[in-house]
């Protein structure tokens, strides 16, 4: 429904012309200048202009937005409309990756161009019921809890819709999916690695979006400088030797070649390296190597750190969208620490309830499995969202050196030098560090119906998208 100035080949997946037609990074990064296409409007009318682009801007970076984005663009020094399609944006320090920032085909780039005036006429909560947007879909109804429909544009600047009709139905049982797919009642359904097999075996065809999200347990209460932190907890502690061996012999408990093969139906890539996927230039083959698995290392750790008899801790079964597997592996390692002698309380929760905790991080001694989707092209820019002291989210882990890679990072223009601090520098000590218990890259997998023809998705998006240029099955 929704685009951006930019968005993804999707054959390259390298930067390209949207709602902004061509761009200029100037003065090494500090300045960008975007220069939108005529004539495009939005589905009240109205056309897409250089205040829109501003009025989004400054909303997203307003005090108390809760758009994880909000952080990177109070950066912003100063918005210009140069004239009614020409915008300029200039900021203290080099922006490298602005661009990445208003993209569309990145998972957490919600920099979507929204209407000025639409917005001021009906307010904020009206334009929440009833949103008005520039996309090939346009918004018919949301049910809560039920279903969104929307409605293809006719005659759409970039792509009218061959489907006329799009519904999205929330159907939490994986089996139920299955069950609807084959009876022909739904065209496509998002399922897990471990039902592959199944689908395979009843000829259903499958779209598999590879190594797109970043399986992990997040060890929660990291972050000594909160309100929130607690140092009782046995990884987050204040003696930081004794920490880390927590942290270590928490991977070292956990079987993750085990994990990858029955949650996810061997569709994922066991890895050791933090937010960096198997073919990235930054993932040598050191970092590649998961740490092994070995309880009774695991158990000698806990005994070094003061804990022989194990300690008590609560284990978050939730659920998140695009991944409804993360229960079963939340499940799966807390049994694996169970043999090592942790005590593990399971605790079934809602993501809309979670969302209040991970948001206000009180979440302190609470582990989770989690799977981070590949929300931009370099690691560090998903860990300025979680991993960063300013971070708008939910800060799984807060290091003063690890604040001092990403703002060296997010000022280098050097691409080549980029690749070289994550490769040699900051992945080398996330490694050492150990902020959680990584798993590995695992894949996303949709379930195809017969009337699906061909579905041209970007290269490293996790979500389904791109639903304008799905085709008919011939």
């Amino acid at each position: 429904m929704f685009e951006n100035l930019l968005t993804r080949d999707h054959k390259t997946g390298e930067l390209a012309p949207m709602l902004a037609e061509r761009w200029q990074v100037l003065e090494g990064g500090r300045t960008w200048r975007f220069h939108l296409r005529k004539g495009v409007h939005f589905h009240n009318g109205t056309e897409v202009t250089a205040e829109d682009v501003k009025f989004t801007f400054d909303a997203i970076a307003k005090e108390g937005s809760a758009n994880s984005l909000a952080p990177e663009f109070r950066l912003i020094k100063s918005l210009e409309v140069e004239d009614r399609h020409t915008i300029t944006v200039r900021f203290d320090k080099p922006s490298v990756v602005f661009g990445n920032k208003v993209t569309q085909g990145l998972f957490a780039s919600v920099a979507f161009i929204q209407s000025k005036r639409y917005i001021e006429s009906v307010g904020e909560k009206g334009a929440e019921r009833h949103p008005v947007a520039t996309g090939p879909f346009k918004f018919v109804e949301h049910v809560r809890g039920d279903r969104i429909v929307y409605e293809a544009v006719e005659n759409h600047w970039r792509a009218t819709p061959q489907w006329k009709r799009l519904v999205f139905l929330k159907v939490p049982e994986p089996a139920t999916r299955m069950a609807m797919l084959r009876a022909g009642t739904v065209d496509v359904i998002e399922i897990g690695g471990e039902y592959v097999d199944e689908l395979k075996k009843v000829g259903v065809r499958t779209l598999v979006m590879p190594n797109v999200s970043w399986l992990y347990v997040i060890l929660g209460g990291q972050w000594p400088s909160k309100p929130t932190y607690d140092p009782k907890v046995p990884w987050a502690q204040p003696d930081a030797d004794r920490a880390r061996k927590v942290r270590l012999a928490l991977n070292l408990a956990v079987d993750k070649q085990a994990i990858m093969q029955r949650m996810l139906g061997g569709l994922g890539t066991v890895v050791g390296s933090w937010l960096a996927y198997p073919n990235d230039p930054w993932n040598s083959e050191t970092l590649k190597k998961p740490y092994p698995y070995d309880p009774s290392k695991a158990k000698a750790l806990l005994t070094e750190a003061g804990y022989p008899g194990g300690f008590d801790v609560t284990m978050n079964l939730t659920a998140w969208p695009g991944r409804g597997f993360l229960p079963d592996v939340g499940e799966a390692v807390a049994t694996y620490w169970e043999r090592v002698g942790i005590r593990v309380k399971r605790r079934p929760l809602d993501r809309a309830v979670f969302m209040a905790d991970f948001r206000a991080r009180a979440y302190s001694g609470v582990t989770l499995a989690y799977a981070a989707p590949l929300v931009a092209p370099e690691p560090w820019e998903v860990l300025i969202r979680g991993g960063y002291t300013k971070a708008a989210l939910n800060l799984f882990m807060e290091h003063p050196k690890l604040d001092e890679f990403i703002e060296r990072l997010a000022i280098e223009p050097n691409p080549k030098e980029r690749v070289r601090i994550m490769r040699d520098e900051m992945g080398p000590w996330l490694h050492e560090y150990i902020p959680g218990v990584a798993i590995g890259a695992a894949h996303n997998i949709a379930g195809l119906g017969p009337k699906v023809g061909e579905w041209p998705v970007i290269p490293g998006h996790m979500g389904f998208h791109n639903w304008e240029y799905v085709s008919h099955a011939r």
